[in-house]
């Protein structure tokens, strides 16, 4: 041991969301997943000072015994201080997420730190992912095309991919896709319609 602080996780023998989802229970309750998901993300970003995960999709997102979606992998993880800048990272690092879970701002700035509007972002593609057991931009092979995408304003989806579940779940995903950073909705706020639409 080098004396640093590590994070160790309890080990869920049924793996990533994706995999979950594609091999052991097609059939499991995608709407709670994404839900669980918002809710870490939410506690998060709530927590004092913020922590933004910065590296969400279906991969880091495991399964528990019980069925539930709990987040993992927080090797890019960072805790925003309070001038709304993180510690010690920038986009310059080549092990930043993949290309098809980042914000689009990513692109402008190679110094754009991540910040909770960007996981909002992620989130979106991530519950998009679990939704539909599709990639963000599925459509295009190579990343070079989904970076065209993005500065096109294209968003993540399939014109027809999301028309099997409740209107109110493309919408609450659409404004996570804003091109905006500030016009996105918080987590607490995905969490809340999330919850409204799981009761209804």
């Amino acid at each position: 041991m080098s004396g640093r602080p590590a994070m160790v996780m309890q080990w869920y023998e049924n793996g990533s969301a994706a995999e979950y989802l594609a091999k052991k229970n097609p059939n499991a309750d995608r709407l709670q997943l994404i839900l669980d998901v918002a809710r870490g993300l939410a506690y998060l970003h709530t927590h004092k000072p913020p922590i933004v995960h910065a590296d969400l999709k279906g991969n880091n997102v495991l399964i528990t015994d019980e069925g539930r979606a709990v987040l993992s992998d927080f090797g890019l993880s960072q805790v925003v201080e309070d001038l709304g800048r993180p510690t010690g990272y920038t986009l310059s690092n080549p092990d930043f997420g993949p290309i098809r879970w980042q914000p689009p701002e990513f692109l402008e700035n190679d110094e754009e730190p991540a910040m909770p509007t960007s996981d909002v972002w992620s989130f979106g593609c991530t519950a998009y992912e679990l939704l539909t057991s599709r990639i963000p931009y599925e459509h295009r092979s190579r990343d070079a095309q989904v970076i065209r995408d993005m500065q096109k304003g294209i968003k993540p989806p399939g014109p027809n991919d999301l028309l099997a579940f409740d209107s109110r779940v493309g919408s609450l995903l659409d404004s996570c896709w804003s091109f905006t950073p500030a016009e996105r909705p918080s987590m607490t706020d995905v969490q809340a319609r999330l919850e409204a639409i799981c009761v209804s």
